[in-house]
């Protein structure tokens, strides 16, 4: 049994699990994960409640991971959603990570870091935006809470004539948020141009020094974001920013050896300007002491790196083995912030 997640907390977890547990669902992803890695489904569904009620997994972390076709040892290596969520519960300031929560709160208070214009509709009116707009003709809106991309929306304004209508119209669909579109490192437009392909680094600050815990590469297809919701995928990035191998998004047979839109490498990929990402994040990281453990997501724009946004819970990535052959995961990387959750 894992001593990564605190007896509380595990409880908790499986109380949750055992008053929402749908054996028919479970059965349909033990045989969805059985069809696909070649195995017998009823094994595949007893070792995914085992997992689920000893070993802090998820049944969706079992399936991305592809933890059917790895050995115990080999999971033990692997981060899984409770353990993350448990990290972020213990050490994080339940107060102050409200200044993640909000894009907002997190553009006033990391406004330093952001390298790019921006503009709150509750404070800025419909003459405030023409003339933001006619500086900025694509704008990107946001909702200020919101997960996954899911809240945001890219706008050209160079049809807009009615421009008090048009706020009206932002701020009733809850865009109160907008900004000046990013434009990227060149390097990384070779990918895709059209999506601003970002960089999501977790970090963990222990008071003197800020440790790099994980780092991965998202990239686009086009759209507004690059989240999975909008068709995007990952690879894995080593301490150096370079790739660890090919692409995937989490789901069965997704392997990605170039880009498929624009065919750059994807395992000879280098997220430029390294040195100069570790170094703004490591300022950022010690802005809000009372939340170490952080999720960044980073642009790297034509003269350097700028924040996106920050996130108090900050998400799973992990290799896939039937994408990247990799079957070690992350979890030594985050020894720093286990230990410091178990003080």
């Amino acid at each position: 049994m894992s001593r990564d997640v605190a007896i509380a907390a595990r409880l908790k977890y499986l109380f949750k699990r055992l008053t929402s547990f749908d054996p028919g669902r479970v059965w349909a992803f033990a045989s969805q994960i059985a069809e696909e890695q070649g195995k017998w489904a009823p094994k595949i569904f007893v070792d995914m409640l085992i997992w689920a009620a000893f070993h802090d997994t998820a049944y969706i972390d079992y399936y991305e991971a592809d933890f059917a076709l790895l050995t115990r040892r080999e999971r033990k290596t692997f981060m899984t959603s409770l353990v993350q969520h448990h990290l972020a519960n213990a050490l994080n300031d339940r107060q102050d990570v409200l200044q993640f929560e909000n894009k907002l709160t997190f553009n006033r208070r990391f406004s330093a870091y952001l390298g790019r214009e921006w503009l709150d509709l509750e404070e800025a009116d419909a003459t405030a935006l023409r003339e933001f707009s006619a500086r900025n003709p694509v704008i990107v809106a946001k909702t200020p809470v919101g997960r996954e991309g899911k809240g945001v929306f890219r706008h050209d304004t160079a049809e807009i004539s009615d421009w008090e209508a048009f706020h009206a119209e932002l701020l009733e669909n809850g865009q109160r948020l907008v900004e000046q579109t990013i434009v990227q490192h060149p390097y990384l437009a070779e990918y895709c141009a059209g999506t601003v392909n970002t960089t999501r680094v977790a970090t963990y600050f222990d008071g003197e020094t800020v440790h790099l815990l994980m780092a991965a590469q998202k990239f686009g297809r086009g759209a507004v974001s690059d989240q999975f919701t909008w068709g995007g995928f990952f690879t894995m990035l080593d301490r150096n920013g370079h790739s660890v191998g090919p692409g995937h998004t989490g789901k069965h047979k997704s392997k990605y050896v170039t880009h498929p839109d624009s065919g750059a490498s994807i395992t000879e990929f280098q997220v430029p300007m390294w040195d100069d990402v570790l170094e703004m994040l490591d300022r950022a990281a010690r802005e809000v002491p009372s939340v170490p453990y952080i999720g960044w997501d980073v642009a790297v724009g034509e003269d350097g790196p700028l924040l996106i946004e920050g996130n108090w819970t900050p998400g799973l990535y992990e290799t896939r083995v039937s994408a990247t052959g990799i079957r070690t995961g992350s979890r030594a990387q985050h020894r720093p912030v286990i230990e410091a959750s178990r003080r």
